[in-house]
């Protein structure tokens, strides 16, 4: 089993959320780093702020689906829109936690940051459905 952090559309009540059935919720928690908005997703990128999301167990089979969704190319980074990567948890019950999550692996240059770091907060501000 992988503990894998998520951060956007494959929240519950997120347009993505069916492609987590199967996996095990652990628990809410917050992670290093920052989002910024993508248009209809977040993108997490290493930086300063915490991101906060949810934490699930996954088997190897659900991880590879997960890897198609969010546009991972096994062994080429380059080719990969996301690229899965270990972060620690930072707070709650699973501090100290290392976890993988999905990197937004392209420019951000002129993306909105998304400065809480809460993307359901987000789109609540906003006004936008996902």
């Amino acid at each position: 089993m992988t503990l894998l952090f998520i951060y956007g559309t494959l929240m519950p009540g997120l347009r993505l959320q069916a492609e987590m059935q199967g996996a095990r919720f652990l628990g809410a928690a917050q992670v290093p780093g920052r989002l910024v908005d993508l248009g209809r997703y977040p993108g997490f990128v290493q930086g300063e702020g915490l991101v906060t999301g949810e934490v699930y167990a996954v088997d190897d089979a659900h991880l590879a689906r997960l890897d198609g969704v969010e546009g991972v190319a096994p062994g080429d980074r380059a080719a990969s829109h996301y690229w899965r990567e270990v972060v620690t948890v930072t707070g709650g019950p699973m501090q100290g936690q290392p976890v993988q999550t999905y990197v937004y692996n392209r420019p951000v240059d002129g993306c909105t940051a998304i400065a809480h770091g809460d993307y359901r907060r987000y789109i609540r501000e906003v006004g936008r459905e996902s």
